[in-house]
């Protein structure tokens, strides 16, 4: 999840019951509708009383203005629906930040995310990130319900994952204000679950048969882990299903590491698709939580 959340508070203002004076919405364009209606559909009642929508990002974590914007489109979609949503006041907003000493270009983490809802009192927080498509941008939200944060395999944490594309318009592009291109990956590999892109399935992923001396030294293993431990894995997932670029992003050491990057070469998956729905070469990771005894 880290891999995938970037924060930037929405510059969308509008009153509510947790702010005061007239709403101001912006002109939206429409084609954020079917998503907020998604996205309502999701809400309890509560959840609808303090929704914190904030800037997209760039697949890669960028922040440029046509992220704000993106953010006034669904917020003002949301209230459009005339359902009771209430967007978190952008006044409340500002001085949460500074209360909390976060300057733009620090909000990255999703801690800083969740500490910034709670500073201003929302019960739902709304991230999200954007990416080229063909002739459009391929977009990713997701809506978290702030009060299950930090709750152990909490199953009503994440309320929605919404993907979708907005078409390339000329009045879109203007708001772009780059080239579209500049907001594809630069190396040309997707990044999983983010900017449009689905995350890859897995078909086949099998990991090493119980190993054993002389392959992982068992003994200094079981004296530092105390009998389990998690190892992590990334790689890329080829628009053919196939592992490339295999690394260890959290290794456990003891011969262990070696093993399952040479069973992960034989994993075989459904890739990612983009927003397009075209497969899509992905960066994508497992965990892997190993019990040795």
């Amino acid at each position: 999840m880290q891999l995938f959340l970037r924060i930037l508070v929405a510059t969308f203002l509008c009153s509510s019951r947790l702010g005061t004076g007239s709403p101001t919405l912006p002109e939206k364009i429409h084609q954020t509708d079917a998503s907020a209606r998604e996205l309502a559909s999701k809400l309890s009642e509560e959840d609808k009383r303090g929704v914190l929508v904030l800037d997209l990002h760039t697949a890669e974590g960028r922040w440029l203005p046509f992220g704000a914007w993106l953010a006034d489109q669904f917020s003002a979609s949301l209230v459009s629906l005339g359902q009771g949503i209430q967007i978190i006041d952008r006044v409340k907003v500002k001085a949460a930040l500074d209360a909390l000493r976060l300057l733009p270009q620090d909000e990255s983490d999703f801690k800083n995310d969740v500490a910034l809802s709670k500073a201003v009192g929302a019960n739902t927080l709304i991230v999200g990130s954007y990416g080229a498509a063909e002739n459009g941008i391929g977009i990713t939200l997701v809506v978290f319900r702030v009060s299950e944060v930090g709750i152990p395999e909490s199953k009503s944490l994440i309320l929605e994952t919404w993907r979708g594309k907005i078409d390339l318009t000329d009045d879109l592009a203007s708001h772009l204000a780059v080239p579209l291109d500049s907001v594809r990956p630069r190396d040309g590999i997707a990044l999983a679950g983010v900017g449009g892109v689905t995350v890859p399935i897995c078909i086949k992923c099998t990991p090493p048969p119980r190993m054993s001396v002389p392959d992982i030294d068992i003994v200094g293993l079981l004296r530092e882990k105390h009998g389990a431990g998690t190892l992590q894995l990334k790689f890329v997932v080829t628009a053919e299903g196939h592992t490339s670029e295999i690394t260890v992003s959290r290794p456990i050491g003891y011969g262990f590491d070696e093993q399952y990057v040479k069973a992960a070469r034989d994993f075989v998956f459904k890739p990612a698709v983009d927003a397009d729905n075209h497969p899509v070469s992905a960066l994508w990771q497992m965990t892997f939580n190993i019990n040795f005894k």
